[in-house]
């Protein structure tokens, strides 16, 4: 099951910060409040801004909360941090096929 949390939480920030859009939305606001709206752009803020880092870093404290933390597991952990480029591949060609599937019951 251990495996499995890792690989839901590289699934949900890849969803969060790569493919929704939302992480973008809150710097862009934080920005222009921070400026007083003259600059209204997204702020990159290492490791909040990069669903690498921040599987890397929520397995590793997830592990360690849960007292799971072995080398096999923390290697797991790096691994699926590691693959946030493909797991991003993954879910967008999920939702292409799931339109696809849904293209073809509606005709």
């Amino acid at each position: 099951m251990t495996y499995i949390n890792i690989i839901i939480i590289g699934a949900i920030y890849v969803f969060i910060l790569d493919i929704s859009g939302a992480w973008s939305e809150i710097t862009s606001m934080i920005s222009g409040w921070i400026t007083g709206g003259k600059i209204i752009k997204p702020i990159n803020i290492k490791p909040f801004s990069c669903s690498l880092c921040m599987t890397f870093w929520t397995s590793l404290i997830y592990l360690a909360i849960s007292h799971r933390l072995t080398f096999y597991t923390f290697a797991f952990g790096c691994l699926v941090a590691f693959l946030t480029p493909r797991i991003k591949d993954i879910l967008l060609t999920l939702d292409s096929l799931l339109c696809k599937l849904i293209n073809l019951i509606n005709k």
